[in-house]
């Protein structure tokens, strides 16, 4: 008897669809507070050695040696000098100040302005009269410097110009408002004001111990433009040592009734008497807890304060910071060519040298690696920093840092990829740039909130050095690549990693001569969804 068969159809086994998931550039900068698991987008976890713009992220120019003033000292402070078409820089170490506008050898110590101070840690300001354009420096302890824009001279009571009713080697900080020279006198709750359009005459005493509530001393003071320009409605702002902020309205500190209170006002301490940034009608004051805006002291608690902190997204990182580097004064400063601000972070013993930058049209952060940010100047439209070993440095210029190489690294923050919990697979991530220059990215990608990087790929062959005009060979020399237009770079790696949560990773090693000139616009992820992840 034949057995009779029943055909059951069988489906063939389905095949995993591939998902893609694309994330722009993290445009918001480097965000270190917020919930790993709840991070919004255009954040990065880890933002070094490239700089937020706008519409993606750039890989950041280099740096170059202009001057050496020190061999093992640091380069305490630059000050620059300009009258009409003469714009001239000066770095100072402990005991000397040097002209570094152009040296003959930027590896050897050229002969010093002047010598024999007992530190270098200035304050200075740009004044013109009638006479001319002149730049005071003062330190604290030495007699203070005007400077003619040929030499340099030591102000007291029988210099000329002179200084009479006050000790002025205890003259320690200097800045103009409204037509007048202010200084701050060391160790003490009293401030100077010269007469209008001098630089120098008897000074006027203004006394903020009356003001001040907190103790300590007067450490610096400045002037609060409201309308981001000179006029009447300028405001002048002296600020403790901790961290006690009066604003006067007025012209003139020896007329009651042209010289008012505006208010006094609690921040947390300063963390020096230059780590202050004038910027779009507002101060930007660095203290201990974040970079605050006086538009916000004098309107908010000062419980509320670090809420509306400028650094607020890199708050952990700020306080880590502070912790490590607190012991050597801090400053900041603007440099438009890039919208850029920059912050020192002094190199200690114990850290590596690094600073922090701001994109000031965004407010993303980001992280500079290898830039030793003793002090900073803007000069003739370009940034410096001088060294903690006596270096003075120019910023964003070439593709190296004095000959060695950097890396570039951009990660963003842990995603869930849409499904919270799940584990996934990445198989492909495929990177998109606009570049005018070569250059070679690495694509790597951590999971399960563990950052792990592997070892950096090499620099691109220094292929695109730029020769000089009138010495290269016509049809054969690669001039200013900065012209050539950005084309578009798009390329596939593969993945290979699994996790509930995926962190993408991009590295860019950067030795050649010519500035990088690339731009991370997104990153996509081709993945695979799995089983619910249990561990």
């Amino acid at each position: 008897m034949r057995r009779a068969y029943r055909r059951v159809p069988v489906s063939p086994p389905q095949q995993q669809q591939g998902v893609l998931a694309t994330f722009p550039a993290p445009i918001r900068g480097k965000i270190s507070n917020e919930n790993l698991a709840g991070a919004q987008p255009l954040g990065a976890k880890v933002l070094v050695n490239a700089f937020p713009t706008q519409t993606g992220i750039r890989i950041r120019g280099g740096s170059k040696l202009i001057a050496t003033v020190a061999n093992a000292a640091a380069c305490l402070s630059m000050f620059n000098y300009v009258s009409g078409t003469v714009h001239k820089l000066f770095a100072s170490t402990a005991g000397e100040v040097y002209d570094v506008t152009t040296v003959a050898d930027p590896a050897v110590i050229p002969a010093a302005e002047f010598s024999g101070q007992t530190t270098g840690y200035y304050s200075f300001a740009q004044f013109a009269t009638a006479g001319g354009s002149f730049l005071y420096i003062a330190n604290g302890t030495d007699k203070p410097r005007l400077y003619d824009g040929a030499s340099w001279t030591a102000i007291d009571g029988g210099s000329t110009p002179s200084i009479t009713g006050v000790t002025t080697s205890t003259l320690s900080h200097v800045w103009a408002y409204r037509k007048r020279l202010f200084f701050v006198q060391v160790g003490t709750m009293n401030a100077w004001a010269l007469p209008v359009d001098s630089l120098g005459g008897a000074a006027t005493q203004i006394s903020l111990a009356g003001i001040f509530q907190n103790g300590g001393s007067l450490l610096t003071g400045a002037t609060w433009s409201l309308d981001a320009g000179d006029g009447i409605d300028d405001r002048c702002v002296f600020i403790s040592d901790n961290g006690e902020v009066a604003v006067y309205e007025g012209a003139d500190p020896s007329d009651a009734n042209n010289w008012n209170l505006v208010g006094r006002y609690d921040i947390s301490p300063m963390l020096g008497k230059r780590a202050i940034l004038p910027i779009a009608g507002d101060l930007l004051l660095e203290t201990l807890d974040g970079i605050v805006p006086l538009t916000q002291v004098v309107a908010k608690d000062p419980a509320a304060l670090s809420l509306a902190a400028v650094s607020r997204n890199i708050e952990p990182d700020w306080r880590s910071e502070v912790s490590a580097r607190n012991s050597h004064p801090w400053e900041m400063v603007k440099f438009p060519n890039f919208s850029m601000g920059i912050v020192s972070l002094p190199k200690t013993t114990a850290t590596e040298p690094k600073c922090f930058v701001v994109n000031l049209e965004t407010g993303a952060w980001a992280e500079y690696s290898g830039w030793d940010t003793q002090c900073l100047i803007i000069h003739a439209g370009w940034a410096y920093f001088g060294t903690s070993d006596g270096k003075v440095m120019q910023a964003e210029i070439g593709g190296n840092d004095n000959g060695k190489i950097y890396t570039a690294q951009i990660a963003g923050q842990f995603d869930h990829l849409r499904n919270p919990g799940i584990t996934k697979t990445v198989r492909m991530i495929r990177e998109t740039w606009r570049a005018s220059r070569d250059f070679i990215s690495q694509l790597s990608l951590s999971v399960n909130y563990q950052t792990q990087w592997p070892v950096a790929p090499n620099s691109a062959p220094d292929t695109t050095a730029l020769d000089l005009w009138d010495v290269g060979l016509w049809d054969q020399a690669k001039w200013d690549a900065a012209q050539a237009e950005r084309q578009t770079i798009v390329r596939w790696h593969g993945g290979g990693k699994t996790g509930f949560t995926v962190s993408y990773q991009v590295q860019v090693t950067c030795g050649m001569t010519a500035s990088p000139d690339a731009e991370l616009v997104s990153l996509d992820l081709l993945y695979e969804n799995g089983q619910l992840s249990t561990g």
